[in-house]
């Protein structure tokens, strides 16, 4: 019989262990629970007699813990008073140990066959065999298992001891990225596992490597940074497993010396052919890059048909949760700790953080940098550390080349989303004007190893229409990157002094951090404080915008797809005003004159950036002013959305008097326009009627839109009756699975309590 080590489940794990052993061994249903105190109960089943049995799974490391919580438990099942109850606990026991639970628990407690130990447990598993094979940390940590992966450990690998090996397996998630890895291996006899930093490459590499020694494979060579070695220990007899951990450097891209692609090459091609071999890489997939750009044989011979790249962005929320909940386990934290990530369901700030990284948690929870703080800040760090996460991307970013790093950085500052154009654009004028004492080649050369260097890793690329599309890899970099200006003085007065599109000053800017200002939607996008000193250059910035004719980076979405925007000065001050409003008011007066010019001679396009525009803008020494300009707007042909801001204008400058009789007829004839294009069904007709409602309130007494409205119930009493399609068993089939991962994850994370 198999003994399996059950510590290697976390409890939630080992809950439904014990759940699907039962459920098999009785052959009967038995209900798990959602979040909460579970008063006394993990499991239950309904027993013979119509009653219910109670099912407690306890995973604990030895009797005398078990013994202590149980008594703890004894006054809740009292109060259930269920007509069984169960015991399943991953100790050991005794037959005096049985007697003892028996006793504690009488008369619930009826035989002692009805609590199951450890040996029970492994017994069951030897019945069940369907069982085992769903819990394949289990199966691989079992005794018989392990014994055979280290009897085949090498010495190279200095960590490949019993404990480590447990430790691995009992924070690791299976997920889709194991299968994919396993596949290709298969397929290839070698598998490139590419990634960027922290995600779990090293993790997936040590699992496939247990899961081939597992199963017959009698060797494991781990190559430790010398692809000679793989060739002096090739043995055409044995079924071995070569691991080459960060094979192209840890966090830059290392030259290995002569020969060294072509003996890696020659060595694949040597494992592709032989099935009684394994070959398992590792590479952040900015230095495979840079490898590809550096040896022609990597090129050539398209080694990446074996490539599997790692992507946080694939792992479902019931992985992360997992991956979340085991390293919590395994910390075994205080319990003050502990009700601090379960309060209001704290964990799911991290587990829906965009971004959630594997390395952060580890570096946070198993490398104890929780000890620095106390209960009650434990949270807020923890979601500090995923908003500024340097501890991802700060060595690799520091180990680019500086032609790397400042067109990096040069791309934080464009937007969301670029064309590789203008990003070029950018960066050649930023190199060619920049005096931050470094020389930055810009030739196209250059830039094209730029490009494959930073490529999956810190961007991603994708082609649409005749555009090649930019962005970084995922929001975590462009959040490093921004941080990273915010504290380099001398970089952020280059990027601004050197910026060549209008968005380059207002999309990473601002001046929230330094006048104690917050933007409505400052946790929401990531900016970097100008500093003081920087203030003029900005200033100086500013001016040039206003006064030249720029460009614009910003790509927007049509009904046509996307396309690039033009430069608009008006739109371009009103998001200057968002990011630095007070900057504003205190120059606003200096430069009156254009803007009240630049209000006049908009177009509709711009009206609702103009409508901005005047309310950030002091009117109060000539109010008459304010109202010519305002009169002025009234006749223009303004879009129905415009309406509602202007006139909530209007009413908060007491400029009511602006709505005249024309004013209202151009309104109900947008709103004709409106109705005729947009509404074709009821619930098109429900929406717009709340829009023209809202702008009706806004009228002052007096006026009405009744022709407007009236037309809008002709529209309404011609539209056809639409038939209920609701489908009640699939929104109730959809919603609940849904309902149910979240169930699932509460208890998992509730089973954290003592």
């Amino acid at each position: 019989m198999a003994t399996y080590d059950f510590h290697v489940l976390q409890p939630s794990e080992f809950e439904e262990l014990t759940r699907d052993l039962l459920q098999k061994e009785w052959d009967c249903f038995i209900e798990s629970f959602t979040s909460g105190r579970d008063g006394g109960i993990d499991l239950r089943c309904s027993t013979n007699n119509g009653g219910k049995a109670i099912i407690q799974a306890k995973r604990y490391k030895d009797y005398s813990s078990l013994l202590s919580n149980l008594k703890g438990e004894v006054v809740k099942v009292r109060r259930l008073n269920p007509e069984r109850y169960y015991v399943s606990t991953s100790v050991g026991l005794t037959p005096a140990n049985k007697e003892e639970i028996k006793h504690l628990f009488a008369p619930y407690i009826k035989d002692v066959a009805d609590i199951f130990g450890n040996d029970d447990l492994n017994n069951l598993l030897g019945r069940h065999c369907e069982v085992e094979k769903q819990y394949y940390k289990l199966w691989l940590t079992s005794t018989a298992v392990l014994e055979n992966i280290l009897y085949k450990a090498p010495v190279l690998w200095s960590d490949f001891e019993l404990e480590d090996i447990k430790a691995h397996i009992s924070t690791y998630v299976m997920n889709d990225s194991f299968d994919k890895a396993r596949e290709i291996l298969k397929n290839h006899n070698y598998v490139i596992i590419s990634g960027i930093p922290g995600i779990g490459k090293t993790t997936l590499a040590r699992m496939l490597v247990y899961d081939y020694l597992a199963n017959g494979f009698e060797e494991f060579i781990n190559l430790s940074g010398d692809i000679d070695t793989a060739a002096k220990l090739f043995k055409r007899d044995k079924k071995q497993v070569f691991f080459f951990d960060d094979f192209l450097g840890a966090s830059v891209f290392e030259d290995s010396g002569t020969g060294f692609a072509q003996k890696l090459m020659t060595f694949i091609r040597q494992i592709r052919s032989d099935k009684s071999k394994a070959f398992i890489l590792t590479t952040r997939e900015y230095i495979l890059a840079e490898a590809r750009t550096h040896y022609e044989k990597m090129r050539t011979e398209n080694i990446e048909m074996a490539k599997c790249i790692l992507d946080v962005g694939a792992y479902k929320k019931a992985v992360k949760a997992k991956i979340l909940y085991n390293h919590m386990a395994n910390a075994e934290l205080p319990q003050d700790y502990i009700n601090q990530f379960l309060k209001g369901r704290n964990y799911n700030n991290i587990i829906n953080h965009h971004n959630y990284n594997p390395r952060i948690i580890e570096t946070y929870i198993d490398k104890g940098l929780w000890k620095t703080t106390d209960p009650d800040n434990f949270m807020p760090q923890f979601k500090h550390l995923l908003t500024n996460p340097f501890l991802v991307w700060e060595i690799a970013f520091d180990k680019l080349p500086l032609e790397c790093k400042y067109a990096l950085l040069v791309l934080s500052t464009m937007g969301e989303q670029v064309t590789i154009d203008d990003w070029k654009k950018a960066y050649i004028h930023f190199c060619s004007n920049t005096d931050l004492g470094v020389v930055l080649s810009f030739d196209d050369t250059t830039w094209n190893k730029i490009v494959k260097l930073l490529h999956d890793c810190f961007i991603r690329t994708r082609r649409h229409q005749n555009m090649i599309i930019v962005t970084t890899y995922n929001p975590s970099v462009s959040d490093f990157l921004i941080n990273y200006i915010g504290q380099n003085e001398n970089i952020q007065k280059a990027l601004i002094q050197k910026s060549f599109f209008s968005e380059q000053i207002t999309y990473a800017f601002t001046e929230a951090e330094s006048h104690n200002y917050k933007l409505s939607n400052y946790f929401q996008h990531n900016y970097s404080a100008v500093s003081v000193n920087n203030m003029k250059y900005l200033l100086e910035k500013f001016y040039n915008c206003l006064e030249g004719s720029l460009e614009s980076c910003k790509l927007q979405r049509t009904s046509e797809g996307i396309k690039k925007a033009t430069f608009d000065r008006a739109i371009f001050i009103k998001q200057f005003i968002d990011c630095f409003p007070i900057l504003f008011k205190s120059i606003s007066s200096e430069i009156k004159e254009p803007l009240i010019s630049l209000i006049k001679d908009g177009d509709t396009d711009n009206f609702y950036a103009r409508i901005e525009i005047i309310k950030a803008m002091d009117f109060s020494q000539n109010p008459a002013e304010l109202t010519a300009l305002l009169s002025i707007l009234s006749d223009e042909d303004i879009l129905l959305d415009n309406y509602a801001p202007f006139m909530d204008l209007l009413n908060s400058s007491y400029n009511e008097n602006v709505i005249t009789d024309t004013f209202v007829e151009n309104l109900e004839e947008a709103m004709i326009v409106d109705m005729d294009s947009c509404i074709s069904n009821e619930a098109e007709c429900a929406q717009q009627k709340e829009t023209y409602e809202e702008i009706a309130k806004r009228l002052p007494d007096g006026f009405s839109l009744d022709r407007a409205f009236e037309h809008l119930e002709e529209i309404e009493a011609s539209l056809p009756v639409e038939m209920d399609d609701y489908d009640e068993d699939y929104y109730r089939e959809s919603r609940g699975s849904f309902e149910a991962e979240d169930d699932q994850i509460d208890r998992m994370m509730q089973s954290l309590r003592n």
